[in-house]
C-alpha cells in the first residue's frame, strides 16, 4: 500500500450526489481574482505554457527537450495532484479580427485591405478554426486560501524555471482566463457571448455559474449533450510495452474540439522502494513455492515458468530504475472529451481517436453509464479535480513519452500571416516584437523570396505608417510601389534621376563622428574604381580631402558633390591624389556621372524603391553603397522623428564581395539602434 496515495485519495474524496441543476455539474465552491480555484479542501491553479519546436527538431535535440522535461516531472510534489492539458478550441472570430485585421483607413488601400482580411478569413477557416493550446494544473490540500496562496507561489517560481530550460513560457491564469476555457467549453459554439465581472457579479449577487454553465446537459450511457453538443469522454486503458513520444502529438491533431488531460500524481522514492520491494518479495515467494511443489514431486529439473521469470526481471528492472538511475513512481490517468455537431460526427471522431491509439498499440475506451462520463467531464476539464479511480504505474520516462509539445505556433497583434506546413495553422508574426527583428530570406532562384517580400511590402503598406525602402537590383518591386502610392526612382548611367553621393543629414554615421563616417564611405567608393584597392597614403589623402569640402560645406550650407571633392583633390600637391581624382574623372565628368550631381528626386515618400537594374557591371556594386549611404541618411532621419523605417535589400551577395563593403555592412548595426529593420535576400548558389 502506498501511503501518500491513499492519503490523496482520502482527501479527494466526495460524497455522493446528484446535480439538480446545471451549476451543479461544474466543482468548483468558491473562485478568486487571482485565478485560485476551490472546491471543498481543495485549492487548484492553472497555468498556460506555450508550445516548443520537438517534432521538428533533430534527433539530438529531442534527447535534450525529453530530458528537460523529464525534469519538470521529477520536480512535482508528492503532495499534489498534477494534470497536463491539451485543448482544442475554436477561434473566438470576433476576438480574431480585433486583433489581426488590418482596420480601414478612408484611403485609396482600403481595396487592398479588405481583400487582405478576407483572405485571413478564409485560411482560418479553411484550418478549421481550432488553435490548441497547453495547460498545467496543480491541485493541493490546504486549510485556507492564504497557505495555498503561498504554496502556488512558490510553485509558480519552481515551474516557470523548468519550463524556461525547455523553451516555453509559463503564463499564469486569472479568475476570468480560467471561467473563460470552461464557458468555450460547456458553450461551445457561441465563445462570443462570454461576459463576466466578478466585481459586478458579486455587486448584484450573482453566481459566477450562471455566466459558464451548459445549456441542457443531458447525460447517457455512452455520451453527452451540451446544449445543441454532442460529447463523449474516453480514457486510455491498455498501454503498450513501448509508445512513441509522437502519440499525444497525433492524438490531438484532429482539428475537432477536444480536450486531452493527463492527471500525474508522484510518489516518494522511500514508499515507492519499499512498494517495489514487497512485489519483488511476493514474487520470490512465488517462486519459491512452486520449485517446493515441484521438488515434492520428485520434479527436480523444472524450469521457471516465463510468466514468473518476467515478473522476477521486470521488478528487478524497475527497481534499479528507482535507486540508480533516480526514476520516480507515477500514478498516470489519460482521458480525452471530444465534442461533435451529430451523433453520427462523434462517432466517427471517436473511431478516428481510437484508430490512433490502436495504431501505437494501446486501447482507448469509452466511459460508460451516464454517471461515469459525468466524473469524466469533471476530471478531463482543467478544473483540478479527478473523480476517476482509474490510475496506471509509470516512471518518470514512461510518462514523459506522453510529452505534450508538437511545435510552436505564433499569433501575434497587428502581424503579417504565413501558412505553417507542421500545423496547417497560421502563422501571425509581429517582428517588432522579437528580440532581433532583422532578418535574411535565403533560397535558390526562383524559390519565392521575391514573391515573399511583395507580401510583407504590401502588409508593411497596408497595416502600418511605417517607412518602406527598398534597394531593388532587378526592377522587380516598380509596379507593386507605384500601385502602392509609393516612389520609383531609376538610376542608370545617362539617367536624368540623381542621387548626391556626398549627401550628409544631421546625425549621420554610428561613431558620432559625422565627417569619418563618410570618409569612410568614399573609401568605399574608391575601392570599387581600382580592383587592386587603395593604399594608406591613398586614405590619408581621401580623409584629408573630406574634411575639407564638409568644412567648406558647414560654412556655405551646399550640400558638396563627388565634383566638389575632385576638384579638392586637384589642389592637394601630392601625386597620389591627382592620380585619385584621375580615377573619379569617369565618375564626375565622364559618362558614368550617376552619383556626382545634386539629389533631384524625392526620397521622402513613405514607399521609396531604387530601380537600379540599368545600372552598368562598374557602377552597379557603386551604386549598392550610394543607395545604402542614402538609406543610412533616412533612417536617421526618421529616428530624430520617432518613426520606424524597413529597409530591403535585393541581392544581397553583391554586399559580401570585398572587404570594403562588408565594413560597410557592419556599420549598418546602427539601423537596429534606430529603429530600422533590415530584411536581406540572398541566393543560394550551387558552384560546382
Amino acid at each position: 500500500m502506498i501511503k501518500s496515495y491513499e492519503r490523496l485519495k482520502k482527501q479527494n474524496k466526495e460524497k455522493i450526489s446528484v446535480p439538480k441543476s446545471a451549476q451543479d455539474l461544474i466543482d468548483i465552491d468558491t473562485i478568486y481574482k487571482d485565478g485560485i480555484f476551490c472546491s471543498k479542501n481543495k485549492y487548484s491553479k492553472t497555468y498556460r505554457f506555450k508550445d516548443i519546436n520537438y517534432s521538428i527538431a533533430s534527433k539530438d535535440e529531442k534527447v535534450g527537450l525529453f530530458l528537460n522535461y523529464s525534469e519538470l516531472l521529477n520536480s512535482l510534489d508528492s503532495s499534489t495532484m498534477t494534470k497536463i492539458t491539451i485543448n482544442n478550441r475554436k477561434i473566438n472570430i470576433k476576438e480574431f479580427k480585433e486583433k489581426i485585421l488590418i482596420p480601414l483607413r478612408n484611403d485609396h488601400l482600403d481595396k487592398y485591405r479588405k481583400e487582405y482580411n478576407d483572405m485571413l478569413l478564409e485560411k482560418v477557416s479553411g484550418a478549421d478554426g481550432i488553435i490548441q493550446e497547453k495547460y498545467i494544473t496543480i491541485t493541493a490540500f490546504k486549510k485556507n486560501v492564504e497557505e495555498a496562496r503561498n504554496f502556488f507561489s512558490r510553485v509558480t517560481v519552481e515551474l516557470s524555471s523548468h519550463f524556461s530550460k525547455l523553451g516555453s513560457q509559463l503564463e499564469e491564469l486569472d479568475a476570468i482566463e480560467r471561467l473563460k476555457i470552461l464557458h468555450d467549453f460547456y458553450r461551445n459554439g457561441h465563445e462570443e457571448q462570454f461576459s463576466f465581472d466578478m466585481d459586478v457579479s458579486m455587486r448584484k449577487g450573482h453566481h459566477f455559474k450562471d455566466a459558464i454553465c451548459p445549456q441542457m446537459p443531458k447525460f447517457h450511457d455512452k455520451y453527452f449533450q451540451l446544449g445543441d453538443k454532442y460529447g463523449r469522454v474516453m480514457y486510455l486503458s491498455e498501454y503498450a510495452r513501448y509508445v512513441k513520444d509522437s502519440f499525444i502529438s497525433e492524438l490531438c491533431s484532429l482539428n475537432k474540439n477536444l480536450m486531452y488531460s493527463m492527471d500525474i500524481i508522484t510518489v516518494p522514492t522511500d514508499e515507492a522502494v519499499k512498494e517495489v520491494e514487497r512485489k519483488w518479495l511476493g514474487v520470490e515467494t512465488n517462486i519459491t513455492n512452486w520449485q517446493r511443489r515441484q521438488n515434492a514431486n520428485n520434479n527436480f529439473s523444472a524450469v521457471i515458468p516465463y510468466d514468473m521469470e518476467l515478473q522476477r526481471k521486470e521488478s528487478k528492472e524497475f527497481l534499479d530504475d528507482l535507486t540508480v538511475r533516480d526514476q520516480r513512481m507515477m500514478l498516470g490517468c489519460m482521458t480525452i472529451v471530444h465534442l461533435a455537431d451529430s451523433l453520427e460526427e462523434l462517432d466517427n471522431d471517436t473511431e478516428a481517436l481510437m484508430a490512433i491509439a490502436r495504431k501505437y498499440m494501446c486501447e482507448l475506451d469509452i466511459l460508460f453509464f451516464a454517471s461515469r462520463q459525468l466524473d469524466g467531464l469533471s476530471s478531463v476539464l482543467p478544473i483540478g479535480t479527478n473523480k476517476l479511480n482509474i490510475i496506471r504505474t509509470l516512471l518518470t520516462e514512461s510518462m514523459a513519452v506522453f510529452i505534450p509539445f508538437r511545435a510552436q505556433e505564433v499569433v501575434d497583434d497587428g502581424a503579417f500571416g504565413l501558412d505553417k506546413c507542421f500545423t496547417n495553422n497560421l502563422i501571425m508574426c509581429n517582428k517588432e516584437k522579437l528580440m532581433n527583428p532583422n532578418a535574411f530570406q535565403l533560397g535558390v532562384p526562383g524559390s519565392g523570396k521575391s514573391f515573399l517580400t511583395k507580401e510583407q511590402i504590401v502588409f508593411l503598406a497596408l497595416a502600418t505608417q511605417d517607412d518602406i525602402i527598398i534597394c531593388d537590383p532587378e526592377a522587380e518591386y516598380s509596379l507593386l510601389v507605384k500601385e502602392l502610392g509609393g516612389e520609383v526612382i531609376t538610376i542608370a548611367a545617362g539617367s536624368e534621376n540623381h542621387i548626391n553621393a556626398m549627401d550628409m543629414l544631421e546625425g549621420y554615421g554610428d561613431s558620432g563622428n559625422p565627417v569619418g563616417d563618410k570618409s569612410q564611405f568614399i573609401m568605399s567608393l574608391f575601392e570599387q574604381l581600382d580592383r587592386d584597392g587603395i593604399k594608406p597614403v591613398d586614405r590619408s589623402i581621401i580623409d584629408r580631402c573630406v574634411t575639407l569640402v564638409f568644412q567648406d560645406y558647414y560654412r556655405t550650407r551646399k550640400m558638396p558633390t563627388l565634383v566638389t571633392l575632385r576638384e579638392k583633390l586637384l589642389e592637394q600637391p601630392e601625386i597620389e591624389a591627382r592620380s585619385l581624382a584621375l580615377k573619379l574623372e569617369l565618375f564626375t565628368d565622364g559618362s558614368l556621372d550617376a552619383f556626382a550631381h545634386q539629389t533631384n528626386v524625392n526620397t521622402s515618400s513613405r514607399i521609396v524603391s531604387y530601380d537600379i537594374f540599368k545600372l552598368g557591371k562598374q557602377l552597379k556594386t557603386m551604386g549598392l553603397l550610394v543607395i545604402t549611404d542614402a538609406m543610412i541618411n533616412r533612417v536617421n532621419e526618421n529616428w530624430r522623428k520617432g518613426k520606424r523605417t524597413h529597409i530591403i535589400l535585393d541581392e544581397f551577395h553583391v554586399v559580401f564581395e570585398n572587404e570594403e563593403m562588408l565594413q560597410l555592412q557592419l556599420g549598418m548595426e546602427q539601423f537596429r539602434k534606430e529603429m530600422a529593420i533590415l530584411l536581406e535576400l540572398h541566393k543560394m548558389l550551387n558552384i560546382c
